[in-house]
């Protein structure tokens, strides 16, 4: 019993190896397919279409039934020439149901004509249904095209029918064993293209006796000449404009798939690169126009969804949009628009938006700032009708289901709608939930499934089931990286400038730390916790912001203890006559005449350092959430008409093209690395030339450092 028991678990660890180990395979076939896909868009994208067929032909192995491989082999395929390879590909596709084109179809049936002609079961199947189930493929038969594939039909017919007379008249002990049909893999090797076998070579080494020729068929051709007639009796004519439109809308008619970017030539002044493109036809193609475009920052989301929506309107699927943005892109949006694809919107900064609203969400294409749209005031007349698409930019500030931003665009009625953010995950994963919901409820499942399947208990940020939850997203989310994309990006490098503060203000920060601590233990609630360390944060900032917020504390709501020791801070902050670190900074803006932007966290900061840099006689422009968009577009465009220095706060690390300028300051640190990684995408993305430099200053001993 011993030994049967000891076995039995042997069985069980040898089958959960097994498990382990086929667990492992697959993964790593999902991570070679998705490499090859990324290699195999590339390559076709720059028509080296050898390198496309050799990349489809391995995934193929691993992935028989994927079309996005079979469509670029096929492709790459007919592009060289190679006609043996077309046949196995063309005759694969057959089997998995991959063939939706007439095209495809009937240059299977031609090839297997051509050079498989034995394989009469397939050539028949296919045949048939080219002819006869007109609903199963895609685009029409021409009339010349049926009358081939007729001939074709009735000569394999025929040839079935001389074979099976052949055999008849033998004896039974005679007659030839059946033999397994040729598969387009075991016959294509056998004949090239320069040696094409003709009917009646088949014919003879079939083992079927020899056979007359068969006679040329009669083709006969009629001309129907009435409508013609009618209209040229008619003397009907037409401007130049309306004929050239007509033969647009013809040729349009006729493309039956999103493989074409129709858009690409009504284009001016964009370089749209491979991986925008490839976004654009995956979104179109396999998404239906509901996506979340979340590229790393750089790298044209923009550019992504402008070529969406103009591929949507050159195809009359979209009359009317509405793209909600922050105010401060308002501007940079619409001149996108119109200077790039030739589209022109109203703005919400525009005077008919304030002179006559009325007429202004009559516009069929709106651009309004998402603070705007959002207001009591107008979220009704926003959602008083419907658009055909909607798209939403810093897409991230939707991640709360119970914000206003969010209800907004749930509330929207929209036939496609475009997500844009680099960062869909901040701070947990049920902000990703939050967004999958607006494009396609249900997909993530209920709040409560998606947290128990994917989200680890106690720790938001880390997902389980990361293969499942991966898959899941790939059917909602594009997200390119630089090193996918294959863009050369110039280097960027990161300085972190540790600086000795003062005595003083040492002294100072050494106080409040003491202070912060005693008062956490007193657990007095109007000086909780996240209090103290804003406080902490902002002394790290500098001086005047921890100044600031002390004295907005009200001595009244504290006991003895607490009041004297704000009074001894508030007179321990005062005797710092000015901070090492914005010494350093200062200096550091000086010894360049190169433009920079600086970043702080806080406004008293930088009111400071604006009287600072004034001072030193640096031209400087200054941005911040507060400001108008009037004065905001105002102070980018005084930075990109040759100011010095930018100085902002974080509401300006989003959504600007900076790419001008290659130095950025961090004077203050974010907690979330994704708002580092935003503010650097302002310098580092396409159209940057020079190696950006990022510079991080913190004091020595504080929270920061």
């Amino acid at each position: 019993m011993a030994v049967d028991h000891n076995l039995k678990h042997k069985r069980k660890r040898e089958e959960a190896r097994k498990k382990t180990a086929l667990e492992r395979e697959r993964i790593s076939q999902f991570e070679k397919i998705d490499e090859y896909r990324d290699k195999t868009s590339y390559e076709s994208w720059m028509g080296n279409w050898s390198t496309v067929l050799r990349y489809a032909l391995k995934a193929l192995k691993l992935a028989p039934s994927d079309k996005f491989y079979w469509e670029h082999a096929r492709r790459a395929a007919s592009e060289l020439k190679d006609d043996a390879t077309l046949l196995k590909l063309l005759n694969q596709g057959w089997c998995q149901n991959l063939i939706i084109r007439t095209g495809d179809a009937l240059t299977l049936a031609e090839l297997t004509f051509r050079y498989s002609i034995k394989d009469v079961d397939l050539l028949q199947e296919v045949l048939t249904a080219i002819l006869n189930d007109g609903d199963r493929f895609v685009g029409r038969l021409l009339v010349r095209n049926r009358k081939r594939a007729e001939y074709m039909l009735l000569t394999v017919q025929q040839q079935i029918l001389k074979t099976q007379a052949g055999s008849d008249s033998l004896p039974d002990s005679k007659k030839p064993r059946t033999t397994p049909l040729k598969t387009a893999d075991t016959a294509a090797p056998a004949a090239t293209p320069a040696a094409a076998p003709s009917v009646d070579s088949i014919n003879k080494s079939t083992d079927a006796p020899p056979q007359e020729p068969l006679p040329n068929p009669r083709v006969h051709f009629e001309i129907d000449t009435a409508d013609f007639l009618t209209v040229i009796d008619s003397s009907i004519s037409t401007d130049i404009q309306s004929l050239n439109l007509t033969l647009s809308a013809y040729r349009l008619g006729f493309r039956s798939s999103y493989d074409q970017l129709i858009c690409l030539g009504a284009l001016s002044g964009v370089e749209s690169f491979w991986h925008q493109q490839e976004t654009a036809r995956k979104v179109l193609r396999s998404f239906r126009g509901r996506a979340i475009l979340a590229d790393e920052v750089g790298l044209g989301k923009t550019i992504e969804a402008c070529l969406i929506l103009k591929e949507y309107i050159l195809r009359g699927l979209v009359k009317s949009a509405l793209i909600l943005a922050p105010s401060s892109l308002i501007n940079q949006w619409k001149e996108e628009l119109k200077s790039k694809f030739d589209l022109d919107v109203v703005a919400s900064t525009d005077t008919l938006f304030r002179d006559n609203p009325e007429q202004f969400w009559q516009a069929p294409f709106l651009l309004v700032s998402l603070q705007t749209a959002r207001s009591k005031r107008r979220m009704d007349e926003v959602c008083a009708r419907s658009y055909d698409m909607l798209i939403v930019d810093e897409a991230h500030h939707l991640k709360n289901q119970t914000t206003m931003n969010w209800k907004l665009v749930n509330a929207i009625q929209k036939t496609f709608l475009l997500l844009l953010t680099a960062t869909p995950v901040q701070n947990n994963l049920e902000e990703l939930y939050n967004l999958v919901t607006l494009l396609k409820p249900g997909h993530l499942k209920t709040r409560k499934a998606f947290k128990e399947q994917f989200v680890v208990r106690g720790n938001p940020t880390d997902p389980q089931n990361r293969e499942r939850l991966r898959d899941l997203l790939k059917e909602v989310m594009v997200r390119n990286t630089r090193s996918a994309s294959q863009i050369n990006l110039p280097p960027r490098f990161a300085t972190t400038a540790k600086i000795t503060s003062a005595l003083e203000e040492t002294q100072f920060y050494q106080e409040l730390s003491r202070f912060a601590s005693a008062v956490a233990e007193m657990k007095v609630s109007s000086l909780n916790r996240m209090v103290l360390r804003k406080l902490l944060e902002a002394a790290g900032s500098s001086h005047a912001a921890a100044l600031a917020m002390l004295e907005r504390i009200d001595l009244s709501l504290m006991n003895q203890d607490i009041e004297s020791r704000i009074r001894h801070l508030l007179k321990l902050g005062k005797a710092i006559k000015e901070s090492a670190k914005a010494i350093q900074v200062m200096d550091f803006l000086q010894a360049s005449p190169d433009q920079k932007i600086v970043f702080v966290n806080h406004l008293v900061t930088l009111s400071h350092l604006h009287g600072l840099i004034q001072r030193r006689g640096i031209s400087c422009a200054v941005y911040q959430g507060s400001m108008t968009t009037d004065q905001k577009s105002a102070a980018i465009q005084s930075f990109c008409d040759g100011r010095r220095v930018l100085l902002a706060t974080g509401s300006g690390g989003e959504g600007h093209n900076l790419q001008f300028c290659h130095i950025l300051v961090n004077y203050d640190l974010p907690w979330n690395p994704m708002e580092i990684e935003q503010r650097i995408g302002r310098v580092h993305r396409i159209g940057q030339e020079k190696a950006v430099e990022v510079y991080n200053f913190c004091l020595s001993g504080t929270i920061e450092d």
